[in-house]
């Protein structure tokens, strides 16, 4: 039963693959790719890799986290089986119709500091997440600031009407990246399931609400 499905998980900026691993040990028994961004670690996912990932789309449920639903929807046709948004949104960035929205002087001032020192930036950023592990490596400096464009411009809330019936949202009540406003403006009416918590990063924080989430829907649909 596990098997029916596939699951694909993308993690968010600044973040790697590894980002996902206390869910995907919950997980064992289900057939699993990950997609790295190669915002650290030069650890990118090959382009074979994600044509692959592409054939097989109709079976899979997708689930990405903050930035990565964005590049779910971006990347891929809208033709998942399901997609799980977990401490995401479909526009990030402040704007007429979106108050709720991130002002865009964060984003910039960000950009700017990384070119100056990108181990200050993403230590600020995991430090807002509430995420206390050490800092990786290597950063992938022109990725980051493709990641912190994507957050400033991409918008795909008129994406939302045709994914509404196959898509999961789990969300922090503290979410200190994300405000809730930012949630509920996204996805509108949405069900969203609230999870108590006061960080960005829900799959480290909460791995098995996540892991449990993620299964129960593999097993019933």
């Amino acid at each position: 039963m596990t098997q029916k499905y596939h699951l694909l998980f993308v993690h968010g900026w600044g973040f790697s693959r590894d980002f996902w691993k206390p869910v995907g040990y919950l997980l064992k028994g289900f057939s699993i790719d990950y997609i790295d961004l190669d915002f650290v670690n030069n650890t990118a996912t090959s382009n074979e890799i994600i044509q692959t990932i592409s054939k097989q789309i109709n079976h899979t449920i997708a689930i990405g986290h903050s930035l990565g639903f964005l590049y779910l929807l971006k990347q891929f046709p809208h033709e998942f089986h399901h997609y799980i948004a977990i401490n995401s949104f479909l526009r990030f960035s402040k704007a007429d119709d979106y108050l709720s929205g991130a002002p865009l002087r964060i984003l910039q001032r960000m950009s700017k500091g990384i070119d100056k020192d990108a181990y200050l930036i993403l230590s600020q950023f995991y430090q807002q997440c509430r995420y206390f592990d050490s800092l990786p490596n290597q950063m992938n400096i022109p990725t980051l600031q493709t990641g912190l464009k994507y957050l400033e411009t991409e918008d795909f809330r008129d994406v939302f009407p045709s994914i509404m019936d196959k898509l999961t949202i789990l969300a922090s009540q503290n979410d200190p990246v994300v405000s809730p406003a930012m949630t509920t403006d996204s996805f509108q009416s949405h069900p969203i399931h609230w999870v108590k918590d006061d960080t960005h990063v829900l799959p480290i924080s909460q791995p098995e609400t996540c892991s449990k989430i993620i299964r129960d829907i593999a097993l019933i649909l």
